[in-house]
């Protein structure tokens, strides 16, 4: 009989849902210079983006440890666990989810290790998680639950638009900006997560304004034929203009079963900055 355990990292953002979701989650470190803190438990977003928009410092981050995820894993194993189905942040953006199928030999006849790779990170990851686990709540196979992971997946995309590049460029987490690297602090581009689960400019605009017009018609162009969808908008000191958005979709989305609100976790916000809205659909029914 098998026992399935779900586990993410820290970046799907499962400490700000409101309620304890049980999923275990691998933590990054931030790095502010010599001062390290571990998200989620040194560090709340709210202190972290205090913090951030009073530093000179743009924070790094240090990604969790083998010894880190062995531990988990371990004490999974000791629970009785026989599956461990991990939601990892795009393979694109972090070393995390490679890292935990690296693994999967080491646990070979004694744990099955099942890495779903998310092309994705904030609670577009999260959700996925949280999905996986109520599925394991309702006795679905290990089969059942990776394929409806990846249909989530390959259902989903997400936008958003950046106050301020610096910190994706300086951290090295923006593909495709090399065409226009001289011009970025000057304009406000429209960044998706595209199929790889990369961070790419989709549209270049000159205000924060346009950008989000311009990423909301393309949303809703998107998701207008599907007959259920789940709308995530994602924010990083920006809550007024996340409800304004809330708002919006609530209105115009007939096909909308929720609307979340989410706060981005310090072990993302530290490559986007403050500012930062985000919004993404999952399409639950075509």
């Amino acid at each position: 009989m098998s026992k399935i355990a779900v586990i993410s990292d820290v970046n799907a953002g499962l400490d700000y849902l409101g309620y304890d979701p049980e999923i275990p989650v691998l933590r990054s470190v931030i790095n502010f210079g010599e001062e390290h803190y571990v998200d989620g438990i040194d560090i709340m977003a709210d202190q972290f983006y205090e913090k951030l928009q009073n530093s000179p410092v743009v924070p790094s981050t240090s990604a969790p440890t083998v010894g880190e995820a062995m531990e988990l894993l371990e004490r999974l194993l000791s629970e009785g666990y026989t599956d461990v189905i991990m939601c990892s942040i795009s393979y694109k953006l972090s070393s995390i989810g490679q890292m935990v199928e690296n693994l999967q030999n080491e646990y070979r006849g004694r744990l099955n290790i099942h890495v779903i790779d998310t092309k994705t990170a904030t609670y577009f990851q999260g959700f996925i998680a949280v999905e996986a686990k109520r599925l394991v709540e309702e006795g679905k196979s290990i089969q059942e639950i990776l394929d409806y992971c990846h249909y989530l997946v390959e259902n989903s995309h997400a936008y958003f638009v950046v106050d301020d590049l610096k910190y994706l460029v300086k951290n090295g987490r923006l593909s495709g900006a090399a065409g226009f690297v001289g011009s970025l602090l000057k304009i406000k581009p429209v960044l998706e997560l595209d199929k790889e689960g990369r961070i790419v400019p989709k549209v270049k605009v000159r205000t924060q304004r346009k950008a989000l017009e311009v990423a909301t018609q393309m949303f809703m162009e998107e998701i207008k034929d599907a007959k259920k969808v789940y709308i995530i908008v994602e924010h990083t000191l920006a809550e007024e203009k996340g409800k304004e958005l809330v708002r919006y979709f609530q209105e115009s989305c007939p096909n909308a079963v929720a609307v979340d609100l989410h706060m981005v976790t310090p072990a993302v916000g530290a490559h986007i900055g403050c500012g930062v809205l985000g919004f993404g659909y999952f399409i639950l029914e075509k």
